[in-house]
C-alpha cells in the first residue's frame, strides 16, 4: 500500500511539474487571435510569425549565439577551477567551494542588479559582453560541481604514472585526465547552455535595445500584449532546453548526470 501512495504522490508531483508546460504548447497552437485555453482550433501560424519577424527571430539568434559563448568559456573556466581545487587540501578546497558556488545561493534578480551597478560605475554599457559575463556567473558553478564530481571515481595513480613515464602536465590533462572527465565536460557545457537560454533576470538587467535575447524579448512582449505568440516563442525556447537535454542523455546518460550529482553532494 505504502508503494502505491508513493507513486501516487510521484506522479501528482510530476503532473503538477509538466502540466504547466503543456499549456503553454497547447496555447502556442491556438488559432485564435487572443490568447485563450482550451484552444479554439489549432494553428502553427504563431510558430512561422516568431520565426519569420525580424525582431523575433534576432532575438532568438543573438540567444543562440550568447549560450554558445557562454556554454564554452564557462566550461574552460569550470574545467580549470575544478583542477586548481582538486590539487589544494581539503580545508582550502572546501572554502574555495563555497565561494565558487555561492551565485546558485542567491537570486538573479539580486545578480543582474548588482552587475549594472557594477558596470555603470566604470562605465561600461550594456552589449552581448555584459549579459555574456553575467549568465557566466551563475553557469561556471555548474561545470564545477560537475567535473569534481567526476573526480570522485579516478584513480590518481593513473596520472601519476603518466608522469613518471615522461609526460609532461598538458599531456597528462589531454590523454589521461580530459577522457575521464569527458562526461562531466560535456554535461557541463549542456547545463550551461540550458542556463544561458533560460535567463531572464540577469539579461533583463544588462542588455539594452540593442542586445535583447529572447526571454527578455518574451518578457517584454507578454507585458503588453494577449496572444498566442508569446507562448509560441516560450515554446521554441522549451523544445531548445529538450533538444540540449536529449544530447545529454544520448552522449553523457541520465543516470551518470544524476550519480554525478549524488556524489557532489
Amino acid at each position: 500500500m505504502s508503494n502505491r501512495l508513493l507513486t501516487g504522490y510521484v506522479a501528482l508531483i510530476c503532473f503538477l511539474m509538466i502540466a504547466p508546460i503543456g499549456i503553454v504548447i497547447l496555447t502556442s497552437l491556438n488559432s485564435a487571435a487572443f490568447l485563450s485555453f482550451p484552444p479554439a482550433g489549432y494553428s502553427l501560424k504563431w510558430y512561422g510569425e516568431v520565426l519569420t519577424d525580424s525582431m523575433w527571430s534576432s532575438s532568438l539568434w543573438l540567444s543562440l549565439k550568447i549560450g554558445f559563448a557562454v556554454a564554452v568559456i564557462s566550461t574552460a573556466l569550470g574545467v580549470i577551477a575544478a583542477l586548481g581545487l582538486r590539487s589544494l587540501n581539503n580545508a582550502a578546497s572546501s572554502a574555495l567551494q563555497t565561494f565558487f558556488l555561492s551565485p546558485l545561493m542567491l537570486p538573479t534578480v539580486l545578480i543582474g542588479l548588482a552587475l549594472m551597478q557594477f558596470y555603470q560605475s566604470l562605465g561600461i554599457r550594456a552589449s552581448v559582453m555584459t549579459v555574456t559575463m553575467g549568465q557566466m556567473l551563475i553557469a561556471v558553478p555548474y561545470v564545477i560541481r560537475l567535473v569534481l564530481a567526476s573526480f570522485v571515481g579516478i584513480d590518481p595513480r593513473l596520472e601519476r604514472a603518466a608522469s613518471i613515464l615522461g609526460a609532461d602536465s598538458l599531456r597528462v590533462f589531454w590523454y589521461v585526465t580530459f577522457p575521464l572527465i569527458r562526461h562531466a565536460v560535456l554535461a557541463g557545457m549542456l547545463f550551461s547552455f540550458i542556463v544561458s537560454l533560460d535567463d531572464v533576470n540577469i539579461a533583463l538587467f544588462l542588455s539594452d535595445t540593442h542586445t535583447t535575447p529572447l526571454p527578455v524579448q518574451l518578457f517584454s512582449y507578454i507585458e503588453q500584449n494577449a496572444d498566442s505568440l508569446g507562448a509560441a516563442a516560450a515554446s521554441l525556447l522549451i523544445l531548445l532546453a529538450c533538444i540540449a537535454v536529449f544530447i545529454c542523455d544520448r552522449l553523457v546518460g541520465i543516470e551518470w548526470l544524476f550519480g554525478a550529482k549524488q556524489q557532489s553532494t
